[in-house]
């Protein structure tokens, strides 16, 4: 269990540090196609073709017609969240820096994360807010405007 949580550990530091790496590149590809709305189209493109190799290679098992209906209509909206991610990871940092951009989001998505634990939304457990994780949300504000890059 605990070499696990390790790899589940790893695993997640690594797709957070390339979310840096990904708004560099987005941004780079934007710039010198000169159009990042369709560079963005290019890399989500890619997204979907490297998801579906991994499926082919994989072949784990496909869901059923049941579980895909039953599933509440809002889960699917991660589709929409990962295109406006992708697009704001393209056209932002250009202009705004990758630093600063990197900063803002994950400054929010802490702020989100706590919101959904201490509320359960969209069926997560429920974590609540104590004093000492409201302090650090708070931290990690200051420390944010402290790092922004002028």
């Amino acid at each position: 269990m605990q070499s696990n949580l390790v790899f589940l550990a790893a695993w997640s530091a690594l797709a957070g540090a390339l979310i840096p790496v990904l708004a560099a590149n987005n941004g780079a590809l934007g710039r010198a196609w000169g159009a990042p709305f369709h560079s963005t189209l290019a890399v989500v493109g890619l997204s979907f073709v490297t998801v579906a190799i991994v499926l082919a290679v994989a072949r784990p098992p496909a869901p059923e017609m049941d579980a895909i209906r039953a599933a509440p209509l809002i889960a699917y909206c991660g589709g929409l969240i990962m295109a406006f991610y992708a697009l704001s990871a393209t056209f932002v940092p250009p202009q705004f820096g990758v630093g600063n951009f990197v900063m803002c989001v994950v400054v929010a998505q802490l702020v989100m994360a706590t919101v959904i634990d201490q509320f359960g939304l969209f069926g997560a457990p429920v974590y609540q807010v104590d004093l000492k994780r409201a302090a650090g949300l708070v931290l990690l504000g200051v420390g944010a405007v402290l790092v922004a890059v002028k």
